[in-house]
């Protein structure tokens, strides 16, 4: 008798158990096995990770259509990172940037400083308005032949849009649905949401939304988190088309003295504010908002939360993820620290591949039609 297994011929049931079990990246090739396996796909509603992963981009100067993934924190924390490659993402892929993620979902940076929004497990792309078709305050044009534009008669070139940008997106999985808001430097915000043909500025100098520059965002649960140039708090509604400026602004600074693009801001799952000075060789001191959302309080424990500074939020420590813990990223290296002890971690085996640029934590996902 044969011990040889015919998996074409397993039960539906027994065989959406298997899938269920995968990890992502496994899940998605299983998808393309078959038919029949497809079929028993499209039964399991979405797949998400627990646990925060690393995307590596390759080194911008070559065409290639292609980045790695990796499960650093089921595997690089206790032996070496498992690397898997996404493929066919366009032979342009790698001369673009990448500056915010929301589950598989990128937001990308070509050569002309013109942004798409990439799902790098199914190839599905959103193309967003062009710069010039902006609406608002801000007069945004394009140079000919040029990968510069130009705001309110300032140049822009690519270099300082990625340097000194920072950026948020979030895309509904099932109906595609986006919201996407971009700063360049401390004083221009622009935004762009499904059924706009066109980008709205968000004032940083005047008017009721007025933040006073920007240099760190985060988004979650239709709000706005903005720190401006004055270390100070901001919060804009987006739950309607048109944000909505909160009136539970934190004033206190706790970072009085600081320069800018020195901090970084997050919030956790229960909606509070984080700040903390972004150092790269050692964890400084984590501030958390008060419940009256006044002033600043010392953390000394995210209890039972980690934070993915690359997401501007926190997540349940579960499958690997480490409780108290904080992930970022800075170029091509990727970090890990204990906020309680102090103690930095770091991802050999992503800093050591001489073949791609750049690397940031995301929490893929992917969502059935």
């Amino acid at each position: 008798m044969s011990n040889m297994v015919n998996w074409s011929e397993l039960h539906d049931d027994v065989l959406q158990l298997i899938l269920e079990g995968l990890d992502i990246i496994t899940y998605v090739r299983a998808r393309t096995v078959c038919k029949d396996w497809y079929a028993v796909c499209k039964r399991i509603t979405s797949v998400q990770e627990k646990s925060p992963w690393v995307i590596i981009f390759p080194d911008g100067r070559s065409k290639c259509g292609s980045c790695l993934v990796s499960d650093c924190c089921t595997s690089g924390l206790t032996g070496k990172c498992k690397f898997y490659r996404l493929q066919n993402l366009g032979n342009d892929f790698g001369t673009h940037r990448c500056i915010a993620t929301c589950g598989g979902w990128l937001l990308m940076l070509d050569l002309r400083s013109s942004l798409y929004v990439l799902n790098v497990l199914t190839r599905e792309r959103i193309k967003l308005p062009p710069f010039e078709s902006h609406k608002g305050r801000l007069c945004v044009e394009r140079r000919r032949r040029d990968t510069n534009f130009v705001i309110n008669k300032s140049s822009v070139t690519t270099r300082n849009a990625v340097n000194k940008t920072n950026a948020v997106l979030w895309v509904d999985e099932r109906t595609k649905r986006y919201l996407v808001v971009w700063s360049i430097g401390l004083w221009y915000m622009m935004y762009a949401r499904s059924g706009f043909d066109f980008w709205r500025e968000i004032p940083t100098r005047e008017g009721p939304e007025n933040l006073h520059g920007c240099q760190d965002i985060s988004y979650k649960d239709n709000k706005l988190y903005v720190l401006s140039r004055q270390n100070q708090i901001r919060i804009l509604d987006f739950s309607q088309e048109l944000p909505l400026a909160l009136p539970t602004n934190v004033e206190h600074q706790p970072f009085t003295n600081d320069r800018p693009w020195r901090v970084k801001i997050g919030v956790t799952v229960s909606e509070h504010v984080l700040m903390v000075k972004n150092r790269l060789n050692k964890i400084l001191k984590i501030f958390k908002r008060d419940s009256e959302g006044t002033s600043w309080d010392t953390v000394e424990s995210l209890e039972g939360e980690a934070w993915i500074m690359d997401l501007g939020v926190t997540v349940p420590a579960v499958n690997g993820t480490k409780p108290n813990y904080i992930y970022y990223s800075k170029d091509k290296y990727v970090y890990w620290g204990d906020v309680s002890t102090q103690e930095l971690g770091m991802a050999q085996d992503v800093n050591l591949n001489r073949n791609f640029s750049y690397a940031r934590w995301f929490i893929p996902s992917l969502r059935e039609l």
